[in-house]
Order: C-alpha cells, then sequence, then structure tokens
C-alpha cells in the first residue's frame, strides 16, 4: 500500500519526502523536512505508536496529520483524535478519498 501511495501521491503533485516506521525516525524526518502532511499509520516499529509520534512531531513544528490504521475501536479513535489530525482513516480506503482530504487542505 505504501508504494501505491507514494506513487498516487506524485502522480497528483504532492511531494514524498520519505517513508518511516519509528517514532524516532517520524519525528527526525519531519523536523528536517517540515512537510505540510504527514500520513501517519497508528503502528509503528518500536515501543513507541503513531499517535505518540504525531503529538511529538505537532508540539516541534505545524504541519497536517492524518492517521491511516487498521484500528477502528472508539478507544483508539479518541485517543488519535486529541492530536486534532486532519483525518482519521480506516483501512482500507481508497487512495482517492485521501487524496480528496489532502487537496481540501492545501
Amino acid at each position: 500500500m505504501v508504494m501505491a501511495l507514494k506513487a498516487r501521491l506524485r502522480a497528483d503533485g504532492f511531494s514524498v519526502c520519505g517513508t518511516v516506521s519509528t517514532r524516532e525516525k517520524a519525528v527526525s524526518s519531519a523536523i528536517e523536512n517540515s512537510p505540510d502532511f504527514i500520513v501517519m499509520d497508528i503502528r509503528l516499529s518500536g515501543r513507541s505508536d503513531g499517535i505518540e509520534a504525531a503529538k511529538e512531531i505537532t508540539d516541534k513544528i505545524h504541519t497536517s496529520i492524518i492517521f491511516v490504521t487498521g484500528y477502528s475501536e472508539g478507544s483508539i479513535k479518541r485517543k488519535a483524535m486529541r492530536v486534532n489530525p486532519v483525518a482519521y482513516m480506516v483501512k482500507p480506503f481508497p487512495i482517492s478519498e485521501l487524496i480528496s482530504i489532502m487537496n481540501r487542505c492545501r
């Protein structure tokens, strides 16, 4: 899914600064690249999750977070919504829906 998403984002005129799998790399990449959007999975490698990474990132830089996840449980969604994401999308979802959200927020 990541490869298809990257290709589609690029085809729709978005720059993709990279993909990472841990909180530490996500925070470092976000600070280094200062992206307009971060498409963040809640499940990351390591001890931290994407919600913790998004919180740390938004405490340091202004960016829009879009969570993409396989978790539809209310408790996880409520925790994620505390970060004030642009969207919370449960997989599988049409990539066109993600692109539409990003275009509206440009």
